[in-house]
């Protein structure tokens, strides 16, 4: 990858993600699910009938799981090296969270636009055959990939919120290179 443009992940915005939001969001779960196993524990949230109880340990179950997993592939995340995107002029790499996509290259590309959610800032990017990406993907990977399809309409899904320098040099990145690999590629 020669003449590549690299992002590295904002380390504060990522440590205040995994190392706040992140344990919040699993002990409100734990917290949910001590309440529908063991109400006598936590009298003031303790479920009234059992329709919500049957949700305290649905929402608790999935939640802690969920958040506790995030948490930890997050942390894990932060302690490798290197950069989490690189954009170059055969494509992209993107590693820059545990659903990424890994190795795109610009013949697979077919568009991308800006996906905001909440305060979260998605560059998702289409690409020809969404089945070839989802196929590379461990299962995880694929059932979560999966999910963005149906609501973004691709597997490949890139956070721009915790790369340094924000969406600008990376949607600039993006058109300069894939302008030139399609001014060099494009039928004469």
């Amino acid at each position: 990858m020669t003449d590549a443009v690299v992002f590295e992940v904002s380390r504060g915005r990522a440590l205040l993600t995994g190392l706040v939001l992140g344990p919040l969001m699993t002990g409100g779960s734990v917290l949910i699910l001590t309440a529908a196993v063991n109400p006598a524990a936590v009298e003031w949230l303790a479920p009234g009938s059992a329709l919500t109880w049957l949700l305290y340990v649905v929402i608790g179950g999935v939640g802690t799981a969920f958040f506790g997993f995030a948490t930890v592939g997050w942390l894990t995340l932060l302690r490798k090296p290197g950069p989490r995107l690189v954009v170059d002029a055969e494509g992209f790499t993107d590693t820059s969270s545990g659903v990424a996509s890994g190795r795109t290259t610009w013949d697979q590309v077919t568009g991308w636009h800006l996906q905001h959610v909440q305060r979260q800032v998605n560059l998702c990017v289409t690409v020809q055959d969404p089945d070839s990406v989802l196929a590379r993907m461990g299962p995880v990977k694929r059932l979560l990939s999966r999910a963005n399809v149906k609501l973004v309409g691709t597997p490949v899904c890139i956070g721009l919120t915790n790369l340094r320098g924000g969406p600008e040099p990376v949607l600039a990145a993006f058109e300069q290179y894939h302008r030139q690999w399609s001014s060099r590629n494009s039928p004469r």
